[in-house]
C-alpha cells in the first residue's frame, strides 16, 4: 500500500486518494514542523499514478532533491525522496492504487487491506469485514449482518473501534483482464467423502485449475452449493438463498464459527488470485438471507481409499 514516511522511522502515513499534507489538522498527513506550511501539498492517485503538487508552500516542496513549481505535478515513484518545508526528510513507498484501511481509535498502527478486504481487529480472529460490494460500492459484514460502509464512518466491534479510509474509484485499466479468474468466470467442483467429514473443492477457470484442497470451511460452502443446486430451474437472482438461522443449524455452529469460516473461504480465493473474492459469498441487506455467489457449482463424491 503506498505510504509516507520519515526516513528517520518517527512516523508513516497511508494516502488517501488525495492526500493534503501540512500543519494544519485538517491534513490527511500532519507534519508538525514550523517550515511546513498550514496546506503544503497535496498527493493524489491519478486513476494510473500517484502524482505530488505544491499549492503555494513558502518553503517548497521537493522531489529527489529538485524544488517542485507552484502548482506543478509530479509523478512518484517508489523510493523517491520527498521534503516538505527542506530538500528531503521522507520517501515515498509503494505504487500501489488507493486501498482500503482502518485506523485505530486508541492510536495503534494502521490496519490495512489484503486483497480487497479489510478485516478488523485482523485475518486470525475477524469481527468485522469491509469489501467492495457488487455495485462498487462498499459493504461491511459484522456478526451475520451486512450493511453500507462509508469513507469516514467509525465501526466498532467488541474488540475496538476504528475510523474507516476507503478509496471511492477503482483502478483504471487499459485492457481487460481476460485470464484473472472473478466470481463471474470460475466454476466450483466438490468432492465429499460419504461420511462428509472431508470436502475437497478446485476452481475451474479457463485459464486452468486452481487447487483449493481438503479444508474445514468448505464445509459451508457445499451446504450453499447444494441451496443453489436445488434452485438451478429458478431465475438467476432467486437460485440458493437460504435463511443464516437455516445454515447453523445444518452446521451445528454458531454465527461466529461461520462467520471466520467465510472469512477464510474468501481469504483463500483471494490469495489464489480471484480478483472479486468478497462476492463468493453474497447476502441480503436486512434479511438474513445469504447464498454461495457462484453459479457453476459440481458436486462429486470422493474417491476413498
Amino acid at each position: 500500500m503506498a505510504e509516507i514516511r520519515r526516513i528517520d522511522g518517527a512516523g508513516a502515513w497511508f494516502l488517501h486518494e488525495r492526500s493534503l499534507i501540512g500543519r494544519s489538522r485538517v491534513c490527511t498527513v500532519c507534519l508538525e514542523d514550523r517550515k511546513v506550511s498550514a496546506e503544503h501539498a497535496l498527493v493524489r492517485w491519478n486513476g494510473r499514478a500517484w502524482e505530488l503538487q505544491d499549492l503555494s508552500s513558502r518553503n517548497g516542496t521537493f522531489v529527489a532533491g529538485r524544488r517542485v513549481g507552484v502548482g506543478e505535478r509530479v509523478s512518484l515513484t517508489a523510493g523517491a525522496a520527498l521534503g516538505f518545508g527542506s530538500a528531503d526528510g521522507y520517501v515515498f513507498a509503494g505504487v500501489e492504487p488507493p486501498a482500503a484501511f482502518a485506523v485505530p481509535l486508541d492510536g495503534g498502527p494502521q490496519i490495512e487491506a489484503q486483497d480487497g478486504l479489510l478485516a478488523l481487529p485482523d485475518s486470525n480472529a475477524p469481527e468485522i469485514t469491509v469489501h467492495r460490494s457488487a455495485e462498487h460500492g462498499w459493504s461491511m459484514e459484522q456478526a451475520g449482518r451486512v450493511s453500507e460502509a462509508r469513507d469516514g464512518d467509525t465501526v466498532r466491534s467488541a474488540s475496538g473501534a476504528w475510523h474507516l479510509h476507503l478509496p471511492g474509484t477503482l483502478m483504471q485499466t487499459d485492457e481487460a483482464q481476460g485470464d484473472e479468474p472473478t466470481i463471474d468466470s470460475i466454476g466450483l467442483r466438490f468432492r465429499v467423502s460419504r461420511d462428509e467429514e472431508t470436502v475437497e473443492m478446485i476452481a475451474l477457470h479457463r485459464g486452468g485449475v486452481i487447487d483449493l484442497k481438503v479444508r474445514v470451511h468448505h464445509y459451508p460452502l457445499l451446504l450453499l452449493a447444494r441451496a443453489r443446486l436445488r434452485d438451478a430451474a429458478s431465475p438467476a437472482d432467486r437460485q440458493g438463498w437460504i435463511e443464516q438461522s437455516d445454515l447453523l443449524r445444518q452446521l451445528h455452529c454458531d454465527g461466529d464459527r461461520l462467520y471466520i469460516d467465510i472469512f477464510r473461504s474468501r481469504r483463500q480465493l483471494a490469495d489464489a488470485g480471484v480478483a472479486d473474492a468478497a462476492r463468493l459469498i453474497e447476502r441480503r441487506p436486512g434479511t438474513g438471507l445469504l447464498r454461495i455467489g457462484v453459479a457453476s457449482l459440481e458436486i462429486f463424491p470422493l474417491l476413498e481409499n
